[in-house]
């Protein structure tokens, strides 16, 4: 059975925090290490997730990252911690018929 999990960059989006400044917050509390990714308590608590991705680097070959995301129950616990409401993701970025 797998969980829907958000990229933690979206999910401060839905927060109405800025990325970096959400970051920061967890980096402080000791919820993220210096790597952003979630600390094995968070993760066992069913809060977070790290996905794994890769990229081909030009010179060094193939390289693994990882990045944190985090479950609905997740997000619910952060808009308690923030005191925030959960906003929904907006996937529009530009309205219909709009040109650059």
């Amino acid at each position: 059975m797998s969980q829907q999990t958000t990229p933690l960059y979206e999910a401060a989006r839905m927060l109405n925090l800025g990325p970096q400044k959400l970051y920061r917050a967890l980096r402080s509390r000791k919820v993220l290490d210096n790597n952003n990714l979630p600390y094995r308590c968070y993760v066992q608590q069913g809060l977070f997730t790290s996905e794994l991705k890769s990229y081909e680097h030009p010179t060094l070959g193939p390289k693994m990252y990882a990045t944190p995301h985090v479950t609905d129950k997740g997000i619910e616990w952060l808009a308690k911690e923030f005191e925030v409401e959960i906003t929904e993701a907006s996937n529009n970025t530009a309205p219909e018929g709009a040109t650059h």
